[in-house]
């Protein structure tokens, strides 16, 4: 049991690792799309948009593996 618990505790943490290197990525998506740039088209514009909102949509499904794995965890330790 112990040996599970270690292991779910391993996935959190690297599930918030992931977590937040796709948020560092959506921001930087999001920054390159509000910063003014004179070569930059429509279709890039859309692009870097679509970019950040998928990396948002994927943070927020870690976030919420993470939640899981922590109410597995404490399942498992009562």
């Amino acid at each position: 049991m112990k040996n599970n618990a270690e292991f779910i505790k391993k996935k959190i943490a690297d599930y918030q690792r992931f977590g937040f290197i796709l948020l560092a990525v959506s921001t930087f998506f999001y920054i390159g799309l509000v910063l003014p740039v004179e070569d930059k088209n429509f279709v890039q514009s859309i692009t870097l948009g679509i970019a950040s909102t998928t990396c948002l949509g994927f943070t927020a499904l870690m976030y919420n593996v993470v939640r899981k794995c922590k109410t597995q965890l404490q399942e498992l330790s009562e």
